[in-house]
């Protein structure tokens, strides 16, 4: 008897069980109305013009549909159809009713599509909103209004909100922003004629990052424009032991420097010298070959050069090999090794010359600010057979 009681008991759970889960199913699809599974298959199915039209129909937005709402906003700005991203998260504010930390996470999203669509002044508006609010989102949206003020190049603004930052995790990072920011305001300076308030800014940037190399090659800049020879060369010289991947930027300020002052070529010689033993950069060598050429001539520039080559070959090297012993040969061997200088332009005609050592972003030319990841500094010369 007992046990006819328990299977009885059993079957009866099971049976509410299976009601209760029913009528819970019912009751979401009620919820959500038709147009919610509607727009879901769409957005499965990568129809995002139709499943925008059926979510915004279905005004319904709740804890249920949120994740699926953001799933969509986030597909449509990843595919770049910002307009329409903004008009789901759009719909979701004036039609939700969350939960706050939700609703400040939506509007977070929403700041990052106007950012992205270029409508900074709604971006910066939305921010300035949700910086007053603390926890993640207030880090997440300092973060987003520093991208804007370096898009705006509003360099004083962008050192406050960065400032804020750097009291974290990321401290050395943010460190770093802040002595790119004053170099571009140093930059700004310069370009207005205005040195002293270049110097300023350039001693800003150095008490936030004193390994700056950026640093040493604008105020190398700013002596070399006042005459001030020796000084433009010491502060030239202090990139060697800053950043030394950073000397052949420096190498066309360096050589005026000693042209136009009072050091000694052999001065120069024995810090280029000194440069190669800690990078091996083909830009220093062919630097320091004019010197070699100038009181030593092409033999001896020749076989500085293939020393070199021996040990660390690159296309440049090779080039400037070939045109050395171009202007000696004559003939046939002059039309060949023409045609090898030729092939060998051709091979790093369009290969980029820097690159970023966060993304991995490529160019031709020097950059300080990465334009994919956005950091500052972690742009490089590309070393090895088709760069440095």
């Amino acid at each position: 008897m007992q046990h006819w009681l328990l299977y009885l008991m059993i079957v009866a759970a099971i049976a509410i069980g299976w009601w209760l889960g029913r009528r819970e199913r019912a009751k979401r699809a009620e919820t959500l109305g038709p147009n919610y599974y509607q727009g879901l298959n769409y957005l499965l199915n990568e129809e995002p013009d139709r499943a925008v039209a059926a979510f915004i129909e279905d005004l319904e937005v709740n804890s249920d549909t949120l994740e699926t709402h953001l799933a969509l906003g986030g597909l449509l700005r990843r595919r770049g159809e910002l307009e329409k991203a903004v008009v789901v998260h759009e719909n979701i504010l004036a039609h939700a009713r969350l939960e706050k930390d939700a609703m400040l996470n939506v509007q977070l999203e929403l700041a990052r599509d106007y950012l992205l669509a270029g409508l900074l002044d709604r971006a910066e508006d939305l921010l300035l909103k949700l910086i007053q609010e603390q926890g993640e989102i207030r880090t997440d949206s300092l973060e987003l209004i520093r991208e804007i003020y370096e898009r705006e190049k509003e360099w004083n603004k962008a050192i406050e909100v960065a400032k804020f930052l750097a009291i974290g995790e990321d401290t050395e990072k943010f460190e770093q922003a802040i002595s790119h920011y004053y170099c571009e305001i140093a930059e700004e300076k310069l370009a207005a004629d205005q040195a002293e308030a270049a110097r300023q800014a350039i001693s800003e940037a150095i008490g936030h990052d004193a390994g700056n190399a950026r640093c040493s090659l604008l105020l190398g800049r700013i002596e070399l424009e006042q005459q001030r020879y020796a000084e433009a060369i010491r502060a030239l010289q202090r990139i060697r032991d800053q950043q030394a991947v950073y000397v052949p930027e420096s190498l066309d300020y360096l050589l005026r420097a000693y042209e136009l002052g009072d050091e000694s070529q052999e001065d120069m010689r024995n810090y280029l010298l000194s440069c190669l033993d800690a990078i091996p950069s083909i830009s220093i060598v062919l630097t320091l070959a004019r010197s070699v050429r100038d009181e030593m001539g092409d033999e001896a520039v020749s076989r500085f050069i293939a020393s070199h080559l021996k040990k660390n070959p690159t296309i440049r090297g090779l080039t400037q090999l070939i045109d050395l012993h171009i202007d000696n040969t004559d003939g046939v061997a002059r039309e060949n090794l023409s045609i090898l200088r030729s092939f060998a332009e051709a091979l790093v005609a369009d290969k980029p010359a820097y690159r970023c050592n966060e993304c991995g972003f490529e160019g031709k030319k020097m950059r300080w600010h990465c334009p994919s990841c956005k950091d500052w500094g972690s742009i490089e010369p590309i070393f090895g057979l088709e760069g440095e």
